[in-house]
């Protein structure tokens, strides 16, 4: 349950997330919006594309601006930016401009990620340390609480109003969020004096990302949990092409597999509470190594019997342990990270999935071209047995540098 605490500081960051998700109508459908338009899927997945290579390009520079102006600061800018690209997005059916507002928005999306989980990081260390790893699961609970909500919701406005109100819904909502973090505290560090020379600014500027660049992939066990949500991406290219193809050959219908959706998010309401039970027991580095045998071994099954209820329950199981290993994944790589640099770290965090994706995706479809479908799981499968070897090693590394120290 939530603390009297956690619920003081922490509220608005899970009503944001509880609203934000609910909102988030245009997901199930976003595909279908496209097509329905006259996008071809090649289109669309390069739209995909340049949105990731802008996270790329933006995700370490406008995390030293967070860290620098504050991150309550550049978390509701690049929301209120995001509520304007989202609602601009169907008045256009032309693939150049709405490739082009797609663009803008993942660059507005490079204000929050990693500023976000940094706001309250710092906020959680300096009342409780031990409120981060609630938070990271309560957002989850609350995000999947939404998630559950959107599917309904979304066949509801598609069906009577078409899906093009679905990307006001999710403006209007994407806006109404953004109020509840304005009454978010934040923890602020004092900052040098920022240069008055323009030229010396950039140059600071510039400095400072080189400096978080290496700090990040200079330090042994980050670079290894850096190494592993790479591969874990990377996969992830693979299986999500797969799934919903695959299950619909197996014989679920469209509808039945928008209810297995359904049924992932309300598993996730339920992760918080097994995580916590799990950590009661184990270290993340344990629980981290454990969900990636998972993550294999249900890949093997699923590659190796086509029947549709089996099809359907591996799925589940597959996308729930997600709600597991991304909240905990999160919680241990920011416990190796200072608070000075949080936000500007966690922003090459998120420029590493967004480069595993740019590397992942052409090479899941090439893979997918020239293999079937359940061979694809074999092979993700195969891969997946990476992810527990990366853990393995970096907690034999840190308790290698904690026996050092002691």
């Amino acid at each position: 349950m939530i603390s009297k605490n956690e619920l003081k500081n922490f509220w608005p960051f899970y009503v944001h997330s509880l609203v934000f998700n609910i909102s988030k109508v245009i997901m199930p459908f976003y595909v279908l919006y496209f097509l329905g338009i006259g996008f071809s899927f090649f289109q669309i997945a390069l739209i995909g594309s340049i949105r990731s290579v802008v996270g790329i390009a933006f995700e370490v520079p406008t995390g030293v601006i967070a860290d620098r102006y504050g991150r309550k600061f550049s978390v509701i800018l690049g929301y209120l930016l995001k509520t304007v690209s989202l609602f601009l997005v169907p008045f256009f059916r032309d693939f150049g401009i709405v490739a082009a507002i797609l663009a803008l928005d993942a660059l507005f999306e490079t204000f929050v990620s990693g500023a976000d989980r940094a706001w309250a990081v710092d906020l959680a260390q300096k009342q409780d340390s031990s409120l981060i790893d609630q938070y990271f699961l309560k957002s989850r609970f609350f995000r999947n609480i939404g998630m559950v909500a959107a599917p309904i919701i979304a066949g509801y406005i598609a069906s009577r109003f078409g899906m093009k109100l679905l990307w006001l819904v999710f403006a209007v909502g994407c806006s109404i969020a953004t109020i509840f973090l304005f009454f978010g505290k934040e923890i602020r560090e004092v900052k040098d004096k920022i240069s008055s020379s323009v030229k010396e600014g950039v140059k600071d500027f510039w400095s400072s990302s080189k400096i978080t660049i290496k700090f990040a992939f200079g330090h042994r066990i980050l670079l290894l949990l850096l190494s592993g949500i790479f591969i874990f991406y990377f996969i992830d290219e693979i299986t999500s092409l797969v799934w919903t193809p695959y299950l619909q050959k197996t014989g679920i219908n469209l509808q039945t597999i928008g209810f297995l959706f359904s049924a992932v998010s309300a598993a996730g309401i339920f992760a918080p509470i097994i995580a916590g039970v799990l950590l009661k027991r184990s270290s993340k580095f344990s629980i981290l190594f454990f969900c990636g045998l998972c993550y294999s071994a249900l890949l093997f099954v699923a590659g190796s019997f086509g029947n549709k209820i089996l099809a359907g329950l591996i799925f589940v199981l597959f996308s729930s342990v997600d709600e597991i290993f991304l909240p905990l994944e999160e919680a241990l790589t920011n416990n190796f990270i200072e608070s000075k640099n949080r936000a500007a770290v966690l922003s090459v965090k998120s420029m590493v999935e967004s480069f595993s994706s740019i590397i992942g995706a052409p090479i899941a479809g090439f893979i997918l071209g020239v293999v079937t479908m359940r061979q694809a799981f074999i092979l993700a499968g195969v891969l997946f047995i990476i992810l527990p070897i990366i853990y393995f090693s970096a907690r034999t590394k840190n308790l290698q540098i904690k026996s050092g120290q002691s």
